[in-house]
């Protein structure tokens, strides 16, 4: 049997758990990109500045091009904190553009704003794949967002009855985990999906792992 690799699609831990491949999210210092290994990199809704409005960062532009940069984000919106939702709208579309340039699949934070987001994904005419992180809402909003196309990740939030059976009912080749913020390992979280799908675990690593080159095609040495 084959070594079993945990894929955690997105993480702000700076070192993956031995056995799993990690995509590192970066939200600042572009041009200091991490070595070895894959990330993402992306403006933040939190983090925005007003003044910033003009353009995107240089820094992100050449970043994205680089073949450790495996997508863009986590970027999105969020209807609470304290960034104007203009700021936040106009950053999102740029970004969404960027993705579309470098053909390079999207991670999106969201926060209370999925319809908003869903609209000026499709006025956008996003032609990459755009994945929606840490997902914890209802199942009629995952079919939505699946229905459109789109993919769902789930971390911790599994531990949950109500998320867990939500994932339950998906179709597995539109989800992805993640460990995102938590001290949680990947491979914890890839032991709660398959006994909630009462699968065997690296099945469903095996299957991830093939979405996961299929979609975000690394290259062969990242992996």
């Amino acid at each position: 049997m084959h070594p079993v690799t945990f894929i955690d699609i997105h993480t702000h831990k700076t070192a993956s758990e031995p056995g799993s491949v990690a995509i590192r999210n970066i939200l600042s210092d572009f041009y200091d990109l991490p070595r070895g290994g894959c990330c993402s990199v992306g403006l933040h809704p939190w983090y925005l500045k007003a003044g910033e409005s003009d353009q995107l960062p240089q820094a992100l532009i050449h970043a994205a091009k680089s073949p450790h940069v495996l997508a863009i984000g986590e970027c999105g919106l969020d209807t609470r904190c304290d960034t104007p939702m203009e700021l936040q709208r106009w950053v999102f579309i740029r970004q969404i553009e960027l993705a579309c340039a470098v053909r390079k699949p999207l991670i999106l934070h969201c926060v209370r704003a999925f319809d908003e987001a869903l609209s000026i994904l499709n006025k956008s005419k996003v032609s990459v794949p755009v994945m929606f992180h840490g997902f914890c809402r209802s199942e009629q909003l995952a079919q939505q967002i699946i229905g459109e196309g789109h993919l769902l990740s789930f971390g911790r939030h599994l531990l949950t009855n109500t998320v867990g059976e939500v994932f339950r009912k998906l179709p597995g080749d539109r989800v992805f985990l993640e460990t995102d913020d938590a001290v949680i390992p990947i491979s914890d979280i890839y032991a709660m999906a398959a006994e909630i799908l009462g699968k065997d675990i690296g099945t469903l690593a095996d299957d991830i792992e093939q979405r996961f080159k299929q979609i975000f095609r690394p290259d062969t040495d990242l992996i």
